[in-house]
């Protein structure tokens, strides 16, 4: 069998390509429902120009068939008849493309080969050796099943012709040259990878036997290449990107003042990315216009005025202000670049560099400049010193004059073809994140068992890509991967050419299915699916999955049901499972956004748990609210131990996260508050329970050492003697100053009330004498009522002011009782307040009946005495 090389089509600088087609009859057989040997090189030739048009190339291809009905070609009046230059030598476009798939006709002549490729040859011989000629290499693709006669006497002339022009010799056909008797080596009902059917594994004639001989003989001298239709389908499938010729990037490695090491880096890794849209104005039958973008300013008012762009400056959010920056201004605090620059900072393990920070969008490979020997010496020393004591450099680049410098670390490549120094960049401190996670290992319900590890170890053992199924890696040094990532196209940029092409060629048609080819192509590899079969069984034993039922809270609507807006009965509830604690509070509360005072400590739980630092930050500023509402808006230690479980939370989460100065800040603040408020009995109960300062103990983060942590307790506020404002913290005296409170307020909301009624009282007698005064009037002057009437209307007017500010006075006094009457509920509040806390619950069940009795009293004497 005829040892083929490995598949390196079209891969030059420019290079001129005749693909030479036969079109003869014993191309177009094929039984029904097979794809014929005519349609697979079509769909072959197809993707070769698909790849050359999306890459961009500049090679230009001319296309040649043979076994046509006409003759077309340069030859034809040497006898070469049926062979037609359907193409003459020029780029690929979508034209060509379109000619390709859709209009070369099969036909029922047939033609000699050899006379094809010496056509061929005629037009690579024109087109390389004409004045100004771009070329640099040629090739010959011929695509044909070779059934059809021949003539074996040219072919000494046309290996001349091969060897003499240095033109390279593809074949591609329906089974590889020199194989078995069937083509592509499979039976009838073989699938071939023609993407237009399935083909046919028919024996080969003996026409097709000598032809392949013929043609062996051909590339065994040119040193040529042959394919069969199964070897490139699967290569060419994909499309390719336009290939980028590299620049170096040169600069000399600084180490210390002395030693500069001249360098080139080279682009080794970068993410890709896909040209953008274009958008265009369409104007009739092939007229396309880009539109021009123009950008204009207006402030945000009523008419939308409009601002110059002169007059616009930038400025800075500082906090709710902007402060404008002029142009002047930025120049002068920009950081002063560096300049251009490759500076070695030190040197350092390389475990000391994780790789979790290795950062950036590209990956440069630093190699010695090829124009330099003794430079070379000295980088090869470094990279080997480096690699021989595991260390990596640390090191400061600028790109360019004007580019920000970049911290990044050199790590040694040391392979058997070249040296090299990767280049990773490096974060600063503001980049980096810190999060702390719960251990797993520590709660037991969690830690796997022993069985349970090894079924994951030979999970991991049968899964792994390193097999004695993969091929060898030139560069990896014989290490055998069956999925390397470097060879796995991008399904994203796949995709969106196949769409392209389509809409580029079928304009009315819905865009096609994904090609089944790409879907394989990021399929597990079968070897490893075969190989781990056992593990993956194996894994569902020792792991079992239960399907478990989410408990439903027990909230209002899943008790009682839903009532429908036209008031229907409500809809039957969900039944709530057994072990559900239904709780009132459970049925009113809804999505927790903040820090309640009902349970403060279970919502500041909820909240910080998975919450980012600036959510965990105003989670705590609201927790500190509370605590002070807590302390400073109780009746005497009503809610001290409320506030006092807060603290101790906020303090334990803060130390958790790492963030004790929240903590300390706060407590510092605490401390003045309550000197400065008679909540001195509050500070005693922290010193009680040693709530102070978080040291750098027991957080490293801490600015606060232990010896100022418990000085902090030490200096007490109580010392200063602050008298509380009610005369002692136990619920008998508490209850008697707040209903002595109320009998102020309601004696003298009564003593207002007897005021208003002797206004009352004088106002009827002042009505009671301008009645008089009007009778008196009336029987003066029988003859002029009409004035003697207007009199008593005065009269009268004024009585009545004074009667309607009398009603007034009384209800101002009725609204002095309703400041007694919001102590008064204030009172049950605490009460209700007292049973949510269940120590002391029985001391304050008797606090409030005490209130209960006390205010009877107080309303039934007030009552009296009304």
């Amino acid at each position: 069998m005829l040892s083929l090389t490995p598949l390196r089509i079209f891969i030059s600088l420019q290079e001129a390509i005749v693909i030479c087609l036969d079109v003869g009859p014993m191309m177009n057989q094929s039984p029904p429902g097979y794809c014929s040997d005519l349609e697979t090189a079509i769909d072959v030739i197809s993707k070769i120009l698909q790849r050359k048009l999306f890459s961009e190339s500049k090679d230009e291809v001319c296309l040649v068939l043979f076994g046509t009905p006409d003759t077309a070609n340069n030859l034809s009046d040497n006898g070469y008849d049926n062979i037609t230059e359907a193409r003459p030598m020029g780029m690929v476009d979508l034209d060509l493309l379109q000619y390709v798939k859709s209009e070369i006709p099969p036909s029922n002549l047939s033609a000699d080969f050899l006379d094809a490729l010496t056509v061929s040859m005629d037009i690579i011989h024109k087109v390389t050796d004409a004045p100004g000629s771009k070329f640099t290499a040629s090739r010959v693709i011929l695509c044909s099943n070779l059934g059809g006669e021949f003539s074996q006497d040219k072919q000494e002339n046309i290996i001349q012709a091969i060897k003499g022009l240095k033109t390279e010799i593809n074949f591609i056909g329906p089974s590889n040259l020199g194989g078995d008797d069937s083509e592509d080596g499979g039976g009838p009902d073989q699938a071939g990878p023609s993407t237009s059917g399935k083909r046919q594994g028919k024996p080969k004639t003996p026409q097709q036997n000598l032809g392949e001989r013929q043609m062996m003989e051909i590339i065994e001298e040119v040193d040529g290449d042959a394919y069969s239709f199964g070897d490139v389908m699967p290569l060419l499938s994909f499309f390719e990107t336009k290939p980028v010729r590299q620049t170096p990037w040169k600069c000399n490695l600084e180490i210390g003042n002395n030693l500069k090491v001249p360098v080139c880096g080279y682009i080794r890794v970068k993410q890709a990315a896909a040209k953008s849209w274009k958008s265009v104005f369409e104007k009739g039958a092939n007229k396309q216009y880009t539109p021009k973008g123009v950008t204009s300013f207006h402030l945000n008012d009523e008419e939308e005025t409009e601002v110059e762009a002169d007059d616009i400056v930038e400025g800075h959010r500082y906090g709710s202000d902007v402060i404008p920056i002029s142009k002047e201004d930025k120049a002068n605090m920009d950081y002063k670049l560096p300049g251009k620059m490759l500076q070695v900072l030190g040197f350092t393990k390389s475990e000391n560099v994780k790789r979790h920070q290795y950062m950036g969008r590209s990956v440069f490979a630093f190699v010695a400049d090829p124009n330099d020997d003794h430079g070379g010496v000295a980088f090869s020393a470094i990279v080997k010193a480096l690699y021989e004591t595991n260390s990596v450099a640390i090191v400061r680049r600028g790109a360019t004059a004007r580019s920000q410098p970049k911290l990044a670390c050199l790590v040694p490549h040391i392979k058997v073809k070249y040296e090299s120094l990767l280049f990773f960049e490096l974060p600063y401190a503001e980049d980096l994140r810190t999060y702390t996670f719960p251990s797993i290992t520590e709660n037991e319900k969690f830690k796997p068992s022993e069985e349970q590890l090894q079924a994951v170890d030979k999970l991991i053992d049968s899964m792994d890509l390193m097999g004695e199924n993969g091929e060898p890696d030139d560069d990896d040094e014989g290490d055998n991967e069956m999925l390397k990532p470097k060879e796995i196209l991008n399904p994203v940029f796949q995709r969106l050419y196949q769409c392209l092409l389509h809409r580029a060629l079928n304009p009315n048609d819905t865009i096609q299915e994904i090609d089944e080819m790409l879907k394989a192509s990021l399929e597990r590899p079968q070897a490893v699916s075969v190989s781990s079969c056992q593990a993956v069984e194996e894994m569902q034993k020792v792991f079992k999955l239960e399907v478990t039922k989410k408990t439903e809270k027990g909230t209002g609507e899943n008790v009682f049901g839903v009532i429908n807006q036209n008031g229907d009965a409500p809809k039957t509830a969900a039944p709530a499972p057994d072990n559900a604690d239904v709780t009132m509070a459970d049925m009113a509360q809804g999505a927790i956004t903040e820090v309640g005072s009902v349970n403060p400590v279970s919502d500041f739980q909820k909240l910080v748990k998975d919450a980012d630092d600036t959510t965990f930050k105003r989670v705590c500023k609201e927790m500190q609210n509370r605590i002070h509402q807590l302390v400073l808006e109780s009746f005497g230690s009503q809610f001290f131990k409320k506030a006092l479980d807060c603290l101790k939370s906020l303090r334990t989460e803060t130390c958790q996260r790492k963030e004790p100065d929240l903590f300390n800040t706060f407590l510092r603040d605490t401390k003045q508050k309550l000197k400065s408020t008679s909540k001195t009995a509050f500070w005693q109960k922290m010193c009680t329970e040693n709530l102070t300062l978080i040291s750098e103990v027991e957080c490293p983060t801490s600015d606060v050492t232990e010896e100022d942590s418990k000085k902090f307790l030490q200096d007490q506020a109580a010392s200063q003697e602050v008298e509380m404002a009610a005369p002692d913290e136990s619920a008998d005296d508490l209850v008697s100053l707040i209903w002595s409170l109320v009998a102020e307020n309601v004696e003298g909301g009564l003593g207002k009330c007897g005021g208003a009624w002797e206004n009352v009282e004088g106002a009827w007698e002042n009505v009671e004498g301008g009645l008089g005064e009007s009778g008196g009037g009336l029987g003066k002057s029988g003859g002029g009522p009409g004035k003697m009437l207007r009199g008593p209307g005065k009269i009268w007017r004024g009585p009545w002011k004074i009667w309607r500010g009398a009603w007034e006075n009384v209800e101002g006094a009725w609204e002095n009782l309703e400041g007694p009457w919001k102590i008064w509920r204030g009172a049950w509040e605490n009460v209700e307040g007292a049973w949510e806390n269940l120590e002391g619950a029985l001391e304050n069940l008797e606090g409030a009946l005490e209130m209960c009795r006390v205010p009877g009293k107080m309303w039934r004497r007030a009552w009296a005495k009304h």
